[in-house]
């Protein structure tokens, strides 16, 4: 499992290091798949939805979620129907499932993972330089899309989110735009989602994507 864990940290590095990590990283990583046997990542590799869970004829509720995060909520309930195959539906602002109290107690724990690793991680990219709001709903897709490895590439990939044109102001006044970031939220958000499923830890995540902001603000 920690050879695993490294493994998905050294790609990482590999692929958006600065620096000097990436080369760095390469070259750890080559050293590591030359010592380690990785032919079974199911087994080996953790997973949130691993395991059964038992269906029920009532539906029993899950967790709630707030207006401003029925996106949030509309992911977790589309991983839980794919994953588990237990059908879900919405009750006011709860979430619930035909599930067994056993398993409805184990989905509220995964919920509240994803959905605590979704919150935090848009709140840090919103942050950055250069993401207006409008950028939310690619960032949860993606972050869904990668959890679920149902990546879009090419012409599926969703437009990134304009914001307003500010009014025009005079020559004199104005100021040189600040720098930001120009990856789409959609292709940050698909690489952090596939670690949600892994059960990397959530410090270990937000780290990867302030690396990934602070390379390209200073690229």
């Amino acid at each position: 499992m920690k050879a695993w864990d490294l493994r998905r940290k050294l790609e990482a590095l590999a692929a958006r290091g600065i620096n000097g990590e990436m080369a760095a990283a390469k070259h750890k990583l080559a050293r590591l798949l030359d010592r380690m046997d990785f032919s079974k990542p199911v087994l080996d590799t953790p997973d949130l939805f691993k395991g059964v869970f038992v269906r029920a004829n009532v539906a029993a509720p899950i967790m709630p979620f707030t207006p401003e995060d029925w996106d949030v909520g509309n992911a977790v309930k589309h991983a839980f129907e794919k994953e588990t195959g237990i059908q879900c539906c919405w009750r006011a602002d709860s979430l619930m499932a035909e599930a067994s109290p056993t398993t409805a107690s184990r989905m509220n724990s995964i919920g509240e993972t994803v959905a605590t690793n979704f919150r935090e991680l848009w709140r840090q990219f919103s942050a950055a330089p250069g993401v207006n709001p409008a950028d939310r709903a690619n960032f949860v897709m993606g972050l869904g899309d990668g959890m679920l490895d149902e990546v879009r590439t090419g012409t599926a990939l969703p437009a990134r989110a304009r914001p307003a044109k500010p009014a025009r102001k005079a020559k004199a006044k104005a100021l040189a735009a600040p720098p930001g970031i120009s990856l789409h939220p959609y292709s940050v958000a698909t690489a952090l989602g596939k670690q949600i499923r892994f059960e990397v830890p959530l410090a270990t995540i937000a780290g990867e994507l302030a690396a990934v902001i602070k390379g390209e603000l200073t690229a």
